[in-house]
């Protein structure tokens, strides 16, 4: 076996142990986003948000065509309940100063039930009510991971923008006015949008973290920027530029022999790390928006749209953060003369980048790919 035949198979070797090993030890990928720290302070009316809930206070429940199982008792119609209530449902929203939910549990020390103009008395009480439920509550609410109604998100968003954007809609926040900080800084805005998030909320205050802020219909962008790029990515490809004119001028040959022997390896290493690297990204991706690629089951026109909210960002990242990189890297090594080296080091970096980079820049990323879409929500 010649040595370009041995360099070949020890480059397929290490990507099938390195790909397994990967994939065994982060089964769910890695954590590579922060969540931002949000607080909004003002109006009930300006703030609405979805998701799980949980949370207890001094609460009134109207439920119309609705079935109330409460201990023993099983009621129809419509009904009102008042007391200190402990409750919990799956898919909840808060609008216009209200808790709406299909489906509800509950807990209080002493509950009263109106029913077809009679008042019962239960003390202690715990059941479950179902059906056409809004609730007032002064009690603290903790909003959490959900089950996604379509009917309950159609208040708040409209139907083109959940047909054009197939995310998973839970933990969704909507913040119009008042005072919102992002961490620690105040921040004036006409309109918000918050993705995936969770909190607290009680009485007008609202605290929690949240992925990706969108704000004025684009994605929420901080740190230092030139036009609408970042510092980082603009002085990455200006190095780029000067590691590439350098290398035209400046070559030599010292170690071409030696470099044909990872000519293949220069081909095979990198698919490693772009299966990490893409791997990452939509583990991430799932955090932020909900997109998984591994769930989708059948192909049709909505997971198509599905497939390309996720791909697309990432060749944008490719584009502007890998290409740049695998550039100047190999353009580095071609002054030795090491072609394929630098191709195979370049290609692996720029995969990986791919991934830390455009997680940190995001929202740029998303802005030049996905913000038309936000505009639909105004």
């Amino acid at each position: 076996m010649g040595k370009k035949s041995t360099a070949i198979f020890v480059s397929i070797v290490i990507s099938i142990i390195g790909f397994t090993a990967f994939f065994s030890l982060f089964p769910h990928g890695i954590k590579m986003v922060k969540e931002e720290s949000i607080k909004y302070e003002g109006p009930d009316t300006n703030i609405s948000f979805y998701g799980g809930m949980k949370g207890s206070g001094s609460a009134t429940i109207y439920a119309y065509n609705s079935t109330l199982t409460i201990n023993n008792d099983t009621l129809h119609g419509n009904l009102l309940l008042k007391g200190e209530i402990s409750f919990s449902s799956p898919s909840m929203l808060f609008y216009e100063g209200k808790f709406f939910a299909p489906s509800m549990h509950f807990n209080s020390s002493s509950l009263s039930v109106y029913h077809e103009g009679k008042e019962s008395m239960y003390a202690p009480a715990a059941g479950m009510l179902e059906g056409n439920i809004s609730m007032e509550t002064d009690g603290l609410v903790k909003i959490g991971r959900g089950e996604e109604n379509v009917s309950l998100l159609s208040l708040i968003l409209p139907e083109d923008f959940t047909r054009v954007f197939p995310l998973k809609f839970e933990r969704l926040f909507l913040i119009n006015g008042g005072k919102v900080w992002i961490n620690g800084r105040e921040k004036n805005f006409s309109e918000y949008v918050f993705f995936r998030g969770e909190g607290e909320y009680s009485s007008s205050l609202f605290q929690g973290h949240a992925y990706l802020i969108a704000s004025d219909g684009k994605f929420h962008e901080g740190g230092k920027r030139i036009f609408i790029f970042p510092l980082k990515l603009v002085i990455l490809w200006i190095i780029t530029i000067v590691i590439l004119i350098i290398s035209i001028f400046i070559k030599k040959t010292t170690f071409e022999e030696r470099d044909e022997i990872f000519a293949g390896p220069s081909v095979i290493m990198p698919i490693l790390f772009f299966a990490i690297s893409f791997y990452l990204w939509n583990s991430n991706m799932e955090l932020i928006l909900g997109l998984n690629l591994f769930d989708i089951r059948e192909i049709n026109t909505v997971n198509i749209l599905f497939i390309l909210l996720s791909i697309v960002p990432y060749l944008v990242a490719a584009g502007i953060i890998g290409f740049p990189l695998r550039v100047a890297t190999s353009s580095i090594f071609e002054i030795f003369g090491l072609s394929n080296v630098g191709k195979m080091v370049g290609r692996c970096l720029g995969f990986i980048f791919t991934t830390l980079w455009g997680l940190e820049m995001i929202s740029t990323v998303l802005n030049l790919t996905l913000s038309p879409l936000l505009r639909l929500i105004a």
